[in-house]
């Protein structure tokens, strides 16, 4: 949707089942350099996160945290956008067999 500027005022992408709306947020808006400081950051799960750092800082993002996996099971990294929007990209790590605990045989 385009404003009687020509400038675009909203709109959404389609991947799958999944929906991304964006918006114009008006004129006083300032992005997070402007502003000095992080004022939110977005969680992408993607397929092979691992492919997608490499592929991000190949083209030279910023890069916040290097990939690592993380306590709650996933494979994460951190990347800051040209405005300065953070942004973690996640996959989830295939769960581990729990060891099996041993039973104790008494003769």
């Amino acid at each position: 949707m385009s404003r009687p500027d020509g400038k675009i005022n909203h709109a959404a992408m389609k991947l799958g089942d999944d929906l991304i709306m964006m918006g114009y947020p008006g004129p006083k808006y300032k992005n997070p350099k402007r502003l000095g400081q992080a004022t939110q950051s977005l969680y992408v799960n993607v397929s092979d996160v691992d492919a997608h750092f490499v592929r991000a800082r190949t083209v030279g993002a910023t890069i916040l945290e290097e990939p690592k996996d993380t306590l709650f099971g996933h494979r994460r990294y951190g990347a800051e956008d040209p405005e300065g929007h953070q942004w973690y990209f996640a996959q989830e790590i295939a769960k581990r067999a729990k060891p099996r605990k041993t039973r104790r045989r008494f003769s």
